[in-house]
């Protein structure tokens, strides 16, 4: 695979196949979390993603998140409307049953936050609060 021809088509993808490539990369990652090739192209396909949710986003405190999509394990936030920089991301660490019903974590840079959450729009509050104080 050539990997800068892949990451120069990236733009002209379907969404799927993003998402598709996505999860490829991070699966070669899970195996070899320093493989070069495959850190570039989930760069690129993170930067890609977000580029595409950018007019989406929602404004909660401080932080504009993206849209929830349940086919990409985490949703992020950003600074500013059209960053394309995350500072902080929300991503499933369980999954909902009838007795565990907080699954969603929330990470702020490289800290997760203590908790769990039930419903996004919660998790992304507070990761909006402590992203405000750590300001």
């Amino acid at each position: 695979m050539n990997i800068e021809k892949t990451i120069s088509d990236l733009p002209n993808a379907e969404t799927r196949k993003l998402k598709d490539l996505l999860v490829n990369a991070n699966r070669i990652l899970s195996k070899d979390p320093k493989h070069l090739i495959a850190t570039r192209l989930r760069d690129a396909l993170t930067d890609e993603l977000a580029r595409r949710k950018a007019p989406n986003r929602i404004r909660v405190g401080p932080l504009w998140w993206e849209p929830r999509d349940r086919d990409v394990a985490e949703s992020f936030a950003y600074t500013d409307a059209h960053s394309t920089i995350p500072v902080a991301a929300i991503f499933k660490s369980a999954t909902h049953t009838a007795t565990r019903k907080a699954v969603y974590s929330v990470r702020i840079g490289d800290h997760t936050l203590d908790g769990r959450f039930a419903e996004v729009a919660v998790a992304r509050q507070a990761g909006s609060d402590a992203w405000e104080e750590q300001q």
